[in-house]
């Protein structure tokens, strides 16, 4: 009955895989019309969305956002466009640097996710189980394969991908890369700061990548996996496609001219979204939990984390939006969701 099982589900994947070649071109219009009326982080957002990101005109449609309060949204139908060659991620052998290997992290810190640190996973995590490559050959298990990729890059890993580096490419998911958001065009407080977890996303940079909530490290270790993120704090999963967990130098933003942070995206309650020093490399001042603040010049906005915090903000103090598949037409965030199970 197990080999049933997986046979299916293999024969499944492959029709699944073979849908998602299909080319997806940008908005001929290049830009997003700025509402009047929207915030000054959402106007600054849709006013520097790439060009490439764009899949349609932006509208402002009714919402009825997480907390309830019905509002108007902007719809935006963007796809992932960062300018640059996502990856590398896993090492191929455990003599690999970390030019051809991405970064992993561990309580708060850093570290280059290459031969020599994969080789030294059991010493890493005091754990003699830890063994992702082969003694002879030197050879790193990676997910090469869509199958692999689908079976190892979830919070519920498919027994035959433990001990794996698991890495997806960046066209190996199931769904579209172009997503549907609805972000206030205002923000509206929630009663009180919601986690992340089990949300849709954090919010979005303005390449149309979508910054998500804290990576499941737990999951990815419980199998003996590590799932490293890019240079940019990124990575694939079959269902999100491309993502970042973490906010990095890849992401120029939109200077104040006075000092501040630059702004680097909008985050799913439509506040914005900035980098996580001044320009003078301080900390900015009376962060709360969430990573945010009050300016007389940009009102309430976060700041993102520290690159190896397993989170771009702490929580969200708004009522959020939605993210929608393409071709939704309407947001409502009170309604149930099945809790995600990819990373």
């Amino acid at each position: 009955m197990a080999n049933f099982v997986r046979n299916t589900r293999h024969i499944l994947l492959a029709i699944v895989a073979a849908t998602w070649v299909l080319p997806v071109y940008a908005h001929e219009n290049g830009h997003l019309e700025v509402p009047n009326n929207a915030s000054p982080a959402m106007q600054t957002f849709l006013a520097n969305v790439s060009s490439e990101a764009i899949m349609q005109s932006a509208e402002v449609v009714d919402c009825t956002l997480s907390g309830g309060a019905k509002t108007k949204c902007v719809k935006l139908v963007l796809k992932q466009a960062p300018d640059y060659q996502p990856g590398p991620w896993c090492p191929s052998k455990i003599t690999d640097g970390p030019e051809v290997a991405g970064i992993w992290i561990k309580d708060g810190q850093v570290y280059d996710a290459d031969g020599e640190f994969i080789k030294n996973l059991s010493k890493f995590y005091d754990d003699p189980k830890w063994q992702m490559f082969d003694p002879d050959t030197g050879d790193i298990l990676v997910t090469k394969s869509f199958d692999a990729c689908y079976g190892a890059a979830r919070v519920d890993v498919w027994e035959e991908y433990y001990y794996y580096c698991a890495q997806c490419e960046f066209d190996q998911t199931v769904f579209s890369p172009i997503r549907t958001y609805f972000i206030p065009l205002n923000p509206i407080k929630a009663e009180k700061p919601t986690p992340l977890k089990d949300q849709p996303g954090t919010g979005l940079a303005m390449n149309g990548v979508r910054f998500e909530g804290p990576a499941p490290l737990s999951d990815i270790l419980r199998a003996y996996n590590i799932a490293p993120f890019d240079d940019c704090g990124g990575h694939v999963n079959p269902f999100a496609g491309y993502h970042y967990h973490f906010a990095t130098d890849c992401l120029n933003g939109v200077a104040n001219g006075d000092g501040h942070a630059p702004q680097i995206g909008i985050t799913i309650d439509g506040y914005g979204l900035y980098k996580s020093l001044d320009l003078d490399g301080s900390e900015p001042v009376g962060l709360d939990e969430c990573r945010g603040h009050e300016s007389d010049e940009l009102g309430y906005h976060y700041h993102a984390s520290a690159l190896g915090v397993n989170s771009v903000i702490g929580c969200v103090t708004g009522q959020q939006g939605c993210v929608e598949t393409p071709g939704s037409q309407s947001c409502d965030a009170t309604a149930k969701r099945k809790p995600p199970q990819f990373e």
